[in-house]
């Protein structure tokens, strides 16, 4: 089990699905004014969005957690357990939702955003969403218990250099009653939009900020155009 695998697991503890919602509805926005046939969703979790792609839309999703994947076919989903430089067609546009760019480093996103040009089609475009700084240091940064009657979670989050850091332990009852517990570290990286713009060989073409946990900017959306 890999580290999202776990996340997979605990997600429905969390409770972000209403600030998601909202985050996916202005993906779907974005993609009206580009009106594109076929749309490869990179890191699709569990499928919620894909699922609403899907009805207007010739739509695939990939992501490296296996179980992710799972939960996405279980919903009749065209999703994949693969990198996005495994798969081999290309696409009017791609997207990579929920601070996807922030589990990489900037060696790491360098690769991934020439992987990206190199799926689109001529004049396609690539959406994402990363944290901002302040998305990092006082939004997720912090401590979340969630006790439920036969599960546990506890997260751990500190955000140190331009890296949050977070320790998740979760704990499930067996149906002997004894407890099994699983525990898991991911970290996540603080990009400017400079830098981000600097590593692309995509063209920037419309930024903007928005707000899903506080009052203030907590995540910023980027365009860009092949």
């Amino acid at each position: 089990m890999t580290n999202l695998d776990l996340y997979a697991r605990i997600e429905p503890m969390i409770g972000f699905y209403e600030a998601y919602e909202k985050l996916y509805e202005v993906y779907l926005q974005i993609l009206e004014t580009y009106a594109p046939r076929r749309i490869l969703d990179v890191g699709c979790g569990n499928g919620t969005l894909l699922s609403e792609l899907s009805k207007k839309y010739e739509a695939t999703g990939i992501d490296i957690s296996e179980k992710m994947v799972e939960i996405a076919r279980a919903k009749g989903l065209d999703a994949r357990h693969c990198f996005l430089h495994e798969v081999h067609e290309t696409y009017d546009a791609l997207l990579a939702v929920a601070d996807v760019l922030n589990y990489m480093t900037k060696e790491e996103m360098a690769t991934f955003l020439e992987d990206v040009e190199r799926h689109l089609h001529k004049g396609g475009v690539f959406i994402c969403d990363v944290n901002t700084l302040h998305g990092f240091t006082d939004v997720a940064s912090g401590s979340l218990i969630v006790d439920e009657e036969e599960k546990f979670l506890a997260i751990d989050a500190e955000f140190d250099e331009d890296i949050l850091h977070t320790d998740i332990t979760f704990f499930a009852q067996r149906e002997d009653g004894c407890y099994t517990r699983e525990s898991a570290s991911i970290d996540q990286y603080y990009h400017t939009l400079s830098e981000i713009v600097s590593l692309s060989p995509m063209k920037m073409i419309k930024n903007f900020d928005i707000s899903l946990f506080s009052m203030e900017s907590d995540k910023t959306i980027l365009v860009f155009q092949k």
